[in-house]
């Protein structure tokens, strides 16, 4: 079984592997433990809109160059800010 070759550059390991098939280095590779922690950072909010607002939020938010979701998460913090700020 081939030996993997030691490198000296990123570049040299990617040109190594874009011509060669790991299987061949199979006994040459060490096994790893990686740990995956997935933490959640943002969550999914679902809300019913009529269609004319739906289609008021795009239009405003296509005039002021964002998506609809930057205009929506805006006037969300916005408006936390402004109820925080009142009591």
């Amino acid at each position: 079984m081939a030996k993997i070759p030691k490198f000296n550059s990123e570049e040299e390991i990617q040109e190594f592997w874009s011509t060669h098939d790991s299987a061949d280095f199979w006994d040459d590779m060490e096994n790893d433990e990686v740990e995956i922690s997935f933490v959640p950072r943002k969550h999914l909010l679902v809300m019913p809109l009529d269609e004319s607002i739906l289609q008021g939020i795009r239009e405003l938010a296509l005039e002021k160059d964002i998506s609809s979701i930057q205009l929506l998460q805006k006037w969300i913090v916005a408006g936390l800010q402004q109820e925080s700020s009142a009591t």
